[in-house]
């Protein structure tokens, strides 16, 4: 068995740490692991972005030997020396977040002998953390090109150990922690360097010695290929977000005052608009009432109008026409004598539609019934009337006749009563002579 009496005592303090976590078990490790987890917390989400997510690694280069430990600050680590011995390997990645990628990878690794001969031929299955530190110390800042990274994770080993005397093959699990540099060549192919810590079996050279485990370090360079559309970058390239300037604040903050304004303005067109809305709604629904209304009492009219006609053919006095303007049915003039008011309304068109309907059926038992029939505006009222009469009973039996149609029918009279004219207050059409 090779001994090396002073190789303890001339171990450097950095090795020492090294070889205390190769002594820690996998609690220590997975511990480690997840202390970078919150990290990853910190990963900035792929909104307005479009990002190539998967990507193949193909790397090559050396595995540190343990010739002598004073001139090798980064060799690895065995019970016995060994050479500096290449290796090889190839991965695919995938990143979560711009800060974070996972990447499951292969790694061959040749281990030989220096003092006496023996060769290992080591298969390593590597699950690893990618944590980009371009994004977490603001390097994107001043550059889009490169990004150090720290690696950490797990995996599982495969080895056969040859000798003169032995041929054993064994497997075990390993863990690994490093870091390196990456350098953006295109969007499709990053440069990278990653130096790593490999703790894997104490039986790799076949012997027991030291720390509880032979450390395999290794420096390696390769090469990134990250799948997706031409114009998309990997996530670790994600630029950082730009400054504002005062100025450009400034706008900013005017731009956001203005839109408050315009959304304060669009809510007082909404509010007036449903507003309007409303009173449309309580306008269309009075006036289907109105019209309702209306139908109702138009039927009640036909059956007024029967008996009417009887009268009106009997009549014991004359009936004589007003000037009535054709267009709108209002009396023009109004003459002395006796008038029975048989419908009210507040507007016109009820007025109009009411006035016309009994001039149309009455037409052919009554002659000029268009000027027999009209309206006239009294206060805040169309009232239609039929006049002149020239004997007051023919004008109460008229009135009689129109009361089922008409609660309030009653007769009115010109000239007026002295005491009565401030009813007809405005009226201009009532002749006075």
């Amino acid at each position: 068995m090779h001994k090396r009496e002073d190789g303890i005592t001339k171990i450097t303090a950095f090795n020492k740490g090294v070889h205390m976590i190769s002594s820690i078990k996998q609690g220590s490790v997975w511990l480690f692991i997840f202390i970078l987890i919150p990290i990853i917390s910190l990963g900035q989400n792929y909104q307005g972005y479009d990002f190539r997510t998967l990507s193949l690694t193909v790397n090559g280069g050396a595995s540190l030997g343990d010739t002598n430990r004073n001139e090798y600050f980064l060799s690895s680590n065995f019970s016995t020396n060994v050479k500096n011995t290449p290796t090889f390997g190839l991965g695919m990645q995938y990143a979560l977040s711009p800060i974070w990628s996972l990447e499951l990878g292969y790694q061959h690794t040749q281990i030989k002998g220096l003092d006496r001969p023996f060769e290992t031929n080591l298969n390593q299955i590597s699950f690893r953390n990618i944590i980009n530190l371009n994004q977490l110390l603001m390097i994107n800042l001043i550059t889009e090109r490169f990004n150090p990274f720290i690696t950490a994770g797990l995996g599982y080993d495969f080895y056969n150990y040859r000798s003169p005397d032995d041929d054993i093959f064994n497997h075990n699990s390993s863990y690994n922690l490093g870091g390196g540099l990456a350098y953006k060549l295109t969007n499709t192919v990053d440069l990278f360097t990653h130096y790593e810590y490999h703790i894997g079996s104490n039986e790799l050279d076949n012997e027991t010695e030291g720390w509880g485990s032979d450390l395999v370090n290794s420096l390696t360079a390769g090469i990134r290929l990250n799948f997706g559309k031409a114009k998309a970058i990997h996530p670790s390239w994600k630029p950082s977000s730009p400054n504002l300037s005062k100025s450009d604040y400034d706008l900013l903050m005017a731009q956001t005052d203005r839109i408050k304004q315009l959304s304060d303005k669009v809510t007082q067109l909404e509010e007036r608009s449903d507003q309007n809305d409303q009173r449309q709604d309580s306008l269309i629904q009075g006036n289907r009432s109105s019209i309702d209304s209306l139908k109702t009492r138009m039927d009640l009219l036909e059956q007024q109008l029967n008996d009417l006609e009887l009268t009106l053919s009997d009549l014991r006095g004359s009936i004589n026409p007003v000037t009535v303007n054709d267009h709108s049915g209002i009396a023009e003039l109004l003459p002395a004598g006796h008038y029975v008011q048989v419908f009210a309304a507040y507007t016109l068109s009820p007025a109009q539609h009411v006035r016309n309907h009994a001039v149309n059926q009455l037409q052919n038992s009554l002659q000029e019934a268009a000027g027999k029939i009209f309206i006239i505006k009294r206060k805040q009222y169309y009232e239609v009337l039929i006049g002149v009469l020239s004997d007051f009973s023919d004008a109460t039996e008229i009135k009689e006749i129109m009361r089922d149609f008409h609660d309030d029918a009653y007769i009115i009279s010109f000239p007026r009563p002295i005491n009565l004219k401030m009813d007809f207050k405005g009226l201009k059409v009532v002749d006075e002579k």
